[in-house]
């Protein structure tokens, strides 16, 4: 379906960031959603081309995070997002700290999430981003990570 998303015409194959910002751009010329929130509000109206793909090349780095128990800061650099994520392991538990480059201040500053569940839900999101980038690119669905993620391997 997306002629210019041939293995061939990417830049780097090889480069996680620039295959997570193509298959963003990819999914948003679909029906594709990507809802996020938290920290007072429920959405944050997240654009599938550009902010999910801030999210997307940050997600091996915290499902690797969580399960080793290691913190973990994303940085959501997004123009109007503009926030930084810091995953805190505490037991079974996991305190998520939100800071705003923006004039939005989150009330609650931090969230606290069960570990396990937190870890299943951005499983769960590697697996169904891959398939969605399956259904309208397979061949960026077919490199790695992606091939991988489709499979349950994540």
């Amino acid at each position: 379906m997306c002629a210019r998303c041939s293995r061939g015409h990417l830049e780097d194959g090889k480069d996680y960031y620039i295959l997570a910002l193509v298959a963003c751009g990819v999914l948003d010329g679909t029906d594709a959603a990507f809802r996020i929130g938290g920290f007072g509000r429920d959405d944050w109206v997240f654009d599938v081309g550009y902010d999910m793909s801030a999210f997307v090349e940050e997600l091996p780095r915290l499902i690797n995070a969580l399960r080793s128990g290691r913190e973990v800061e994303l940085d959501l650099y997004s123009q109007g997002v503009e926030r930084t994520l810091t995953f805190s392991p505490d037991g079974d538990r996991v305190l998520i700290k939100c800071v705003s480059r923006t004039s939005w201040v989150p009330q609650p500053e931090v969230e606290v999430c069960d570990a396990s569940d937190l870890l299943g839900m951005c499983v769960r999101l590697a697996h169904d981003f891959a398939g969605a980038v399956g259904a309208v690119a397979p061949a960026i669905a077919r490199l790695e990570p992606f091939d991988r993620w489709r499979r349950g391997k994540v």
